[in-house]
Order: structure tokens, then sequence, then C-alpha cells
């Protein structure tokens, strides 16, 4: 395992000198990576026959893709600000456009028009269902779990629809779901936008749906399966220390 770590980390470490601008550094924090969809992104095209480069290309493309939907989010929608907090709002914007441009920028370099058509459909899903949340009745408990599905997922089933990697394409989505709804569970008691009970039932089939997908599966390289369900278990852990400090606090 310890040398696909080292293989994870090289690819974090390049995507981070991607990410890095000086001005941006600056003033605003460092964008957050999600190693577990840089874990199953490894997985996707570490089952392809491509070259390591163009594999690492491929990962750090979809990465970017994800940071530059994650940092538009983060953009604040107050009315109510004061000069400080319009300038960062202003680099917040700022900073997810660079991060959209830096991903044409590397499929550019590998002229790949093609994926840059899965990559744009997925951004319009994404987009719509971002849109969807926003507005959405918190009464509609399967119109909202389907939109963070398609948030949390649509990056992933898109490139591996492109690559037919149907196991792969199950797989990450209910590992990704359930690590968003397992995430939502520390949120529904203030500002959560499903009932706790909803999140606690629909977690505990994501994580044995996903666990069974797991120990039926077969990688090119073993480690992957095993890295995978040490993650799934460490979202487990953490997800039962939150139901247990809850139950203690009478939640």
């Amino acid at each position: 395992m310890q040398e696909l770590v080292v293989q994870l980390a090289k690819i974090k470490t390049d995507l981070e000198k991607k990410l890095n601008h000086p001005f941006l550094g600056k003033h605003l924090p460092s964008p957050v990576i999600d190693e577990d969809k840089l874990l199953l992104l490894y997985a996707i095209f570490d089952e392809m026959d491509l070259s390591d480069e163009l594999k690492e290309h491929y990962i750090i493309t979809a990465m970017l893709v994800q940071i530059a939907l994650n940092t538009h989010d983060d953009v604040s929608t107050k009315n109510d600000i004061n000069s400080q907090e319009f300038f960062e709002r202003q680099l917040t914007v700022l900073a997810g456009d660079y991060f959209s441009g830096l991903y044409y920028l590397v499929l550019s370099e590998v002229k790949d028009i093609d994926m840059i058509k899965v990559f744009a459909l997925a951004i319009k899903e994404i987009n719509e269902h971002k849109i969807k949340l926003y507005h959405e009745d918190e009464s509609k408990e399967l119109s909202i779990l389907e939109s963070l599905e398609v948030v949390e997922t649509s990056l992933f089933k898109r490139i591996t629809q492109y690559y037919k990697l149907d196991f792969h394409r199950l797989l990450a989505s209910k590992f990704l779901i359930y690590k968003r709804l397992s995430h939502e569970k520390f949120h529904s008691y203030d500002k959560g936008i499903l009932p706790f009970s909803y999140l606690t039932k629909a977690c505990s089939e994501l994580v044995e749906e996903t666990t069974l997908l797991l120990n039926d599966s077969t990688f090119k390289n073993p480690e992957i399966k095993k890295l995978l369900v040490k993650r799934l278990h460490a979202i487990q852990f953490y997800e039962s220390l939150h139901d247990n400090n809850a139950v203690e606090e009478g939640l």
C-alpha cells in the first residue's frame, strides 16, 4: 500500500503546485483537496491502458474541475458586508474562474476534445442541481437526495460512462453519496437540508451497499481496494462518533 500512497501524494503535490497562485494564496485559504475523490479518480484511470503521465493529467484535470466548483460554492451571498468581505468575495469568484481555466489548459495540453465535452456535461448537471437544491422545498426528501447525488457524483459518472467502467461508476456513486450524507448528519440540527432520521437510514443502507461492492471488487492494483476499505471505515468511525455524541447530548 505504501507505493500507492506515495503515488497519490505525488499527484496531490503536483495538483497543489497548479493551484498555487501567489496573490490568491496571500488573501484566501488554500483550496481543499478531497483525497477520497482523488483516490477514486486514481482507481478509475488506473484501469485504463494509459501512460502514467496521461493518467495524472486526467486525474488532475478532474480534481481542478471539482475544486473550481467547490470554490464557487464558497462565494458569499450576503448583502450586508464590509469592504474586506467584498474584496474576499470578489477574489473567491476570481479563484473559481482561475481554477476552471486551469482545467481547460491541462486538457488542451493533451488535445482531448472528447474529455472536455465529458467534463462540460458534468459541470452543467452539477450546477443545475446546485440551483435546484438552493430552491428546493425541504419536505421533498427524495428530490433533495437526487440533487445531492448528482452534485457529488456526476463528474465520476460521466467519466466512467465515457470509458464504459460500469462497476467503478456504481462504486464511486455509492461511496461519494454516503460520504456526503454522513457529512450532512453533522449539520442536520442547525442548517441541515435533510432530517437526521432520514440521513441515518440512508447512510446505513449506503455503507452496506458500498461494503458489498468493495468486497466483490477486483482492481488492477489490489492495494486500491485496501485503501478504499480503509477510507470507508474511517468515514464510518467519524459518523458513529458523531451519533454517539448526539445521543449523549439528547439531540
